[in-house]
């Protein structure tokens, strides 16, 4: 019998109602166990205690923040783990925050019954995750994992907006609000990039490390992602304007390539990025976490994936 732990982001005021539904929903089968956080980076240890308390499937309940914290709380577990029952854990999610980006490129379900049904059939993908080693907010070294996108440029400018911003508007209308305003005061830095791959040296809007398609609430900005490919899609935005922005916007969100000269596509496994202007701040699954100089390495093949 799977023991399933649902973690709770704690602004989901009626988490108590939707784990007696998910009760429902799973009958009993299926042990849950629910888990609700009480502060940001909570997630982290909460999954690491579920899985200590033989867990076998972390299911996150929330967004891509909350999704990017289960990760990374599942990959500090996995360092006690032996490989046999690292094998049977399976990570998840129930999207219910205010980005659900990630899910768009893996498929995964949107409610309790699909999510159900991927447990019983053990249908799961062995999905890449980054690892960026980076400056916090007290300039102290860090290392942390991704599994959607990582940006420096404009994208960390939004996401340190973004911390400070209600979301009363919504998702996406919050989104859009901080990626306009910033593009009428941004202007673009200098940065240098090395990859195992390339190189690039030039001012950027923003220059992307993906292993999803989607970020920024909807937007395709790396249509040639793949999650478990074991690389990943790189695109640089050079001198892109806000006429350009607006013009593309369209096919942006409907993960479509873009034609311009200084818009480049990528493949990389690791990432150095410095920028001649400073730091830059970091925006990593749609959260801001610190600033420049970072390094950007792939973990192939590093959890399973419920999808």
């Amino acid at each position: 019998m799977p023991t399933i732990a649902f973690i709770f982001h704690g602004r989901i005021s009626n988490h108590q109602c939707i784990f007696n539904g998910l009760q429902q929903t799973f009958g009993a089968s299926h042990q849950l166990k629910s888990y609700v956080t009480e502060n940001a980076g909570h997630s982290v240890m909460l999954a690491q205690q579920a899985v200590a308390e033989g867990c076998t499937h972390i299911v996150c309940v929330g967004g891509d923040g909350s999704l990017n914290e289960v990760a990374n709380g599942l990959m500090k577990a996995k360092q006690t783990l032996s490989s046999d029952v690292w094998k049977i854990i399976r990570m998840g999610v129930l999207p219910m925050g205010t980005g659900n980006d990630f899910v768009k490129t893996v498929n995964a379900p949107k409610d309790a019954e699909g999510l159900k049904r991927l447990i019983e059939s053990d249908s799961y993908k062995t999905i890449d995750l980054g690892l960026v080693e980076y400056f916090n907010k007290a300039s102290e070294k860090q290392t942390r994992h991704f599994i959607n996108i990582t940006d420096v440029g404009m994208g960390g400018v939004v996401a340190e907006r973004l911390s400070r911003y209600s979301k009363w508007m919504g998702a996406t209308l919050t989104y859009q609000r901080a990626i306009l305003t910033t593009l009428l005061t941004y202007k673009n830095q200098p940065i240098k990039a090395k990859a195992n791959s390339f190189s690039y040296e030039g001012n950027i809007m923003n220059f992307i490390i993906a292993n999803g398609k989607y970020f920024g609430s909807g937007l395709g900005i790396a249509p040639d992602a793949v999650a478990d490919d074991g690389e990943f899609s790189v695109v640089v935005l050079g001198e892109i304007s806000l006429f350009d922005y607006i013009k593309n916007l369209g096919d942006v969100q409907k993960c479509r390539r873009i034609s311009h000269p200084d818009l480049h596509y990528k493949t990389a496994k690791e990432v150095y990025i410095e920028s001649p202007a400073g730091p830059l701040a970091i925006d990593m699954d749609g959260e801001f976490i610190g600033y420049s100089p970072m390094k950007v390495s792939v973990v192939s093949a590093a959890v399973r994936f419920l999808c």
